[in-house]
């Protein structure tokens, strides 16, 4: 047998194993839903994804890095989730970082050691009674800024967290993502021992621009200072040799729908220079409490839908998706169960993001569905917290890697993909599916007897 037909026989055998996957959930069969783990994707294209690959595929040849956003509501503080897929995907692709941060940070993560110091003001779009909140609504992709006015410094550590994941201590290259600074507004960087690296913007400019050193080894430490007036959107700690990074945005206490409220001039120019290529939002347990009718369902659900048109529009390179809300409890006649609305809040949110070209990854059901949380919080270590709403870090860590593993899985089809024909691939997925799926036998035909 000729060694083309070897390679098209095992290459034929792995596309239908992961079909199976596809379509089967982890435990058994089921009715009516398939596998659970799986990304859905808008009219089950399974190139959905293929742009983005191709970019993933060739940042790190050409120096670049591009980013994922990462956005969500407290399941994602200190880093977690983000930080599992930035690590799996930085191990295939490139890469090294935590990515984005914002120049103050509120919550500490275990992915870096920072703090900030001078004349800074910090405003932000989600926060408590005391949160600064900024008139022109220029907050950036992180939802929020910092305004330097005359000198200030950021000071970035090596995390010594052991939760931290391994690429993530690895920087060689800064970069700050700033506006609306004044006429000579200058930056100074200075790594461990290496020489002092200065930047200058000789002309005031309102737009956005990207300031990056690269740096000729991983550093441990370095302090940015600032002198004169901008406002400092992010500061991107990454590899010199380009990749791919996943940005964390956690948002306390948010529902998913401030986004198309910020300033969008802004938004499309740090798209445009930051590449970002993907946005993940991760929102829906915030909402729950306030849901007690399908009424409202359709109203958060619009809301969100609001959040895709904006994207959209601001970030026209990227693909977008979804990661639903996970399972939570309340009480009910002394008995803890899951919020009644809840599977259908998940499910509405399945069908509008599909409908509205959007993936979509059900942690509800990766979690097992209803009663799962409370599975969760039992479980040896627990998976979940007393709350019977946050993961614990160990949940966060099995949620992170059953996404990584979903999304790595994709790529290794679309790789698939690349050594057979679309006629190929079309027909085993027809053959496939008919087999899982066989139609109903027509009835006998009724022979009338005399």
């Amino acid at each position: 047998m000729k060694q083309s037909k070897v390679l098209l026989f095992f290459l034929s055998v792995f596309l239908m194993l992961f079909i199976v996957w596809l379509v089967y959930p982890v435990k058994g069969v089921q009715v009516g839903d398939s596998n659970p783990n799986r990304i859905c994707l808008p009219e089950d294209d399974y190139t959905f994804f293929d742009s983005l690959f191709v970019e993933m595929a060739a940042a790190a040849d050409s120096g670049r890095t591009v980013r994922i956003l990462h956005y969500g509501d407290s399941q994602l503080e200190m880093d977690r989730i983000s930080a599992v897929l930035r690590q799996d995907l930085q191990e295939r692709f490139g890469g090294s970082g935590p990515g984005m941060v914002p120049m103050i940070q509120r919550i500490p993560t275990v992915s870096l050691s920072q703090n900030a110091s001078g004349s800074l003001t910090r405003y932000a779009m989600v926060g408590d009674s005391l949160t600064r909140k900024a008139p022109h609504k220029r907050y950036g992709p992180l939802t929020q800024f910092t305004e330097v006015s005359g000198n200030g410094t950021f000071t970035f550590n090596r995390t010594k967290n052991r939760y931290s994941q391994e690429l993530v201590k690895s920087v060689s290259k800064v970069s700050v993502l700033l506006g609306q600074n004044t006429a000579g507004f200058g930056m100074t960087l200075k790594c461990d021992t290496l020489p002092v690296r200065n930047a200058v913007l000789d002309s005031a400019k309102a737009g956005v621009s990207l300031v990056s050193w690269s740096l000729p080894c991983d550093v441990e430490k370095g302090t940015i200072s600032f002198s004169g007036g901008a406002e400092i959107y992010g500061i991107m700690l990454d590899s010199k040799e380009g990749g791919v990074t996943v940005d964390n945005v956690a948002l306390r206490g948010c529902a998913g729908f401030i986004f198309s409220s910020i300033n969008r001039q802004v938004m499309r120019e740090s798209f445009a220079k930051t590449d970002t290529r993907l946005i993940i939002m991760q929102f829906g347990g915030n909402a729950m409490p306030g849901i007690s009718s399908k009424k409202a369902i359709s109203s958060y659900v619009r809301k969100i839908v609001m959040q895709f048109d904006y994207f959209k529009e601001v970030a026209p390179e990227a693909r977008l998706m979804f990661i639903g809300p996970a399972d939570m409890c309340k009480s009910e006649d002394g008995n803890l169960i899951t919020w009644p609305l809840l599977p259908q809040l998940n499910d509405s949110l399945k069908v509008n993001c599909l409908k509205n070209g959007v993936a979509y990854w059900d942690t509800f059901n990766v979690m097992g569905g209803p009663g799962s949380m409370r599975k969760w919080v039992s479980h040896v270590p627990a998976l979940a917290g007393p709350d019977h709403i946050h993961f614990t870090h160990k949940g966060a860590l099995e949620i992170g890697n059953a996404l990584a593993k979903s999304f790595i899985l994709y790529h290794d089809f679309y790789k698939l993909r690349q050594e057979l024909t679309d006629e190929a691939v079309g027909m085993y997925l027809r053959d496939l599916r008919d087999s899982l799926n066989p139609r109903p036998a027509e009835p006998d035909t009724l022979t009338k007897t005399e």
